[in-house]
């Protein structure tokens, strides 16, 4: 019975799961039964993608992570341009030079061993939704060749979240693309890890 019980509470959680994230991309695969269980399970669920488009070699994907607080919660830690430092692997600094309310600019600079490599972001926020949009602002110095994402935060169980993170960023240089390609394509997708590890008790951060 305890065992019929346990398929049953994973059954209902998966079903539950399927329907709290939203985020997953107009476009994207189903989630399988194997990343079901992981996101359920409080796993880091990843899916790496590579492409070029035109003149530019994007590297990124998207990711998904349980996290163990309100959605409300989540995106106000989210909204926290001080708190990117924590939240983004890489980023050495953070501050946001433009505030028009729910469209921002934020300047992000992103430190690799000796190398450094800053950009500028306008952020679109849209708080119905708890999510935030990210594309590059080419009317600013960057140090990035092209880039893009988001991350969105959904109701999960009510006082739990899934968070949901996709970017893809082409870094343009040899030395970023080259000797630390690597990194970068192993922390690209690590922020839904980076925000559980902010907001659980006990759970490793950034």
């Amino acid at each position: 019975m305890r065992t019929h019980l346990g398929a049953v509470g994973l059954g209902l959680a998966v079903a539950a799961l399927g329907l709290s994230v939203r985020a997953q991309e107009a476009g994207a695969a189903p989630f399988s039964t194997a990343e079901r269980r992981a996101l359920v399970g409080g796993e880091l669920v990843r899916r790496p993608v590579t492409r070029v488009e035109g003149p530019f070699r994007f590297l990124g994907g998207t990711s998904y992570m349980r996290v163990r607080a309100p959605r409300d919660r989540v995106f106000a830690e989210l909204l926290d341009t001080t708190a990117y430092p924590r939240l983004i692997p890489g980023v050495a600094e953070a501050r946001l030079v433009e505030d028009a309310g729910d469209r921002r600019v934020v300047y992000l600079r992103h430190q690799v061993s000796f190398v450094s490599a800053a950009y500028h972001a306008v952020a679109r926020v849209d708080r119905p939704a708890r999510s935030i949009r990210f594309d590059l602002d080419r009317s600013r110095p960057n140090d990035v060749r092209a880039g893009r994402g988001f991350i969105t935060v959904d109701a999960y169980r009510g006082d739990q979240s899934i968070v949901t993170w996709g970017v893809m960023a082409d870094p343009g240089s040899a030395i970023l693309g080259g000797v630390f390609g690597g990194v970068i394509a192993d922390w690209i997708l690590l922020v839904p890890w980076c925000v559980r590890g902010r907001l659980e008790a006990g759970q490793p951060g950034c």
